[in-house]
């Protein structure tokens, strides 16, 4: 089993990150657009809570995650049009920089808030920020709503992209993210 990426194909490590990442991401998009959907209330704060909670507990992995690709050699780019070359690259980053501002301005809304974040009680990150301060909130809330957003809509396309491949590449580049997948 290689644990690092080759030129042909995505190591352990690698592979791992990118999909337990996407669960992580994925449910966070899920109970964030649940929650923002429901009125003020009990029901919102709980799911609020998870969403926080769940954020606070992966922060540290989700960046880690983001700093893995970044700094990690990956598998040389699948033979395609220049511009499917370049978009691919494009999508990935933009989905790699999405992650790291949405791990970085969530805790930030608590922060701006006054308040620590305290993960399901298990610990606490305290506050950097002494008080409450209302316009950075609201700064820290709109980038983090509009990153939410491209988010999603980078995950859709890059979901689209994966099926074009399997579909047209008769998955030979589906075979460097999963290991077992039948190489063509």
């Amino acid at each position: 089993m290689n644990w690092k990426d080759t030129p042909d194909q995505y190591g352990f490590i690698s592979r791992f990150n990118h999909w337990f990442a996407a669960v992580i991401v994925i449910a966070m998009i899920i109970l964030g657009l649940y929650f923002t959907s429901l009125p003020k209330g009990d029901a919102r704060s709980y799911w609020a809570g998870w969403h926080v909670n769940l954020g606070g507990l992966f922060f540290i992995y989700l960046l880690f995650r983001v700093f893995w690709r970044a700094f990690t050699r990956s598998p040389k780019a699948f033979e395609q049009p220049q511009p499917f070359k370049f978009l691919s690259k494009l999508v990935h980053i933009i989905i790699l920089t999405s992650i790291a501002i949405m791990a970085l301005s969530g805790p930030m809304l608590l922060f701006s808030n006054g308040y620590d974040l305290n993960v399901f009680g298990w610990f606490t990150i305290p506050s950097p920020i002494a008080t409450e301060n209302h316009d950075l909130h609201e700064l820290v809330e709109e980038v983090h709503v509009i990153t939410g957003t491209v988010l999603w809509v980078t995950l859709i396309i890059h979901v689209l992209a994966s099926v074009k491949h399997l579909i047209t590449n008769k998955g030979a580049v589906m075979h460097r993210i999963f290991k077992s997948y039948p190489k063509q």
